[in-house]
């Protein structure tokens, strides 16, 4: 659907879904998942025939922003690309998530085996696996499986992320409901990777913003923290970092470009937002000082989330590949 046709802005959808993040936080996860669909923040990237939108990237990056800035303990991104993924394949089960009555997940560490039509293996860094019906597994021959969660063993992990907490699914001859080749395992991934820079932006900026309120208000010596010239060069170099988040995902989502192009933007975009993310976060809680690291300060959460993102998109090796990338282009 094009933006001009249908008649909508990207930008409108930030405000309804920050309402509905303000919301979920006082909800249990299976009523998080019913007011996000009451808001249709749930079938975003879903085909209209599922109850969907059948919209963009770009209508989905203000959502995650907002999802990111308001600590939303449930697995949006997730949700979002297992909708837009089964689109056409399982209309029954997209319908479900769009409405909010079943939850998905999916695994973003390991790969399972495929073997007489059965799935078998360990995965990891899925968030918040057990709660959820349904889990997108990767295999070992670049393709991917939907399974129902109760099929597998769902074991705690340790994990940084106290806001959608990993966990490891253990898998021993369970039956796929679907499978997914190559390619479409590829393209979920790329998306993946823009959303996942929308939350670490999200969460980023509000880490900003809380830093903010701190220094115009605490008082040392006399005067206000920001009265400081190293206190306000801090914060306008991680302004500065956060648009170079904001700009890298702009070009990913709205810019039009040929397909390898369109992969490499998406890659930049995320590697932006794992730079800058975590230096924002750290940064913030630099200017809290102690008081950073209490639960009472919600700065040293976002880091936390922050840094599972970072690891769920496999940055050391992402890098390494845009790098190669370009060193052959050169």
């Amino acid at each position: 659907m094009d933006m001009i046709e249908s008649g909508l802005d990207p930008a409108e959808f930030a405000a309804t879904a920050e309402r509905a993040v303000a919301a979920c936080a006082t909800l249990e996860s299976r009523a998080r998942a019913a007011r996000l669909a009451e808001d249709g923040l749930l079938g975003v990237l879903a085909g209209e025939e599922a109850g969907g939108l059948g919209l963009g990237l770009r209508f989905a990056v203000p959502v995650l922003v907002a999802a990111g800035a308001g600590d939303l303990g449930f697995p949006l991104l997730e949700t979002l690309l297992l909708a837009g993924a089964l689109e056409g394949r399982k209309p029954e089960l997209v319908a479900a998530l769009v409405a909010g009555e079943a939850r998905g997940t999916i695994a973003w560490s390991g790969a399972a085996r495929l073997e007489g039509g059965r799935v078998s293996g360990t995965l990891g860094r899925v968030p918040m696996a057990g709660e959820a019906d349904w889990v997108l597994v990767p295999l070992t021959d670049g393709g991917a499986a939907l399974v129902a969660a109760e099929a597998g063993k769902v074991e705690k992990a340790i994990t940084l992320d106290v806001t959608v907490p990993e966990q490891v699914l253990r898998l021993e001859g369970a039956e796929p409901a679907l499978l997914l080749d190559a390619g479409a395992r590829s393209v979920l991934e790329a998306d993946a990777l823009v959303l996942r820079a929308a939350l670490i932006m999200g969460a980023a900026e509000t880490c900003i913003t809380l830093a903010a309120e701190h220094v115009f208000t605490r008082r040392q010596f006399g005067k206000p923290l920001v009265a400081y010239q190293a206190v306000r060069h801090l914060l306008a170099r991680h302004k500065l970092g956060l648009e170079g988040i904001r700009g890298a995902i702009t070009r990913a989502t709205t810019v039009e470009l040929e397909e390898g192009a369109a992969l490499l933007a998406r890659q930049t975009a995320f590697l932006a937002a794992a730079t800058h993310g975590p230096s924002i976060a750290e940064g913030a809680l630099q200017l809290f000082g102690g008081m950073g690291f209490t639960w009472e300060v919600a700065v040293h959460r976002y880091m936390r989330r922050i840094r599972a993102l970072e690891a769920q998109g496999g940055v050391p090796a992402l890098r390494e590949a845009v790098a190669a990338r370009f060193i052959e282009a050169a």
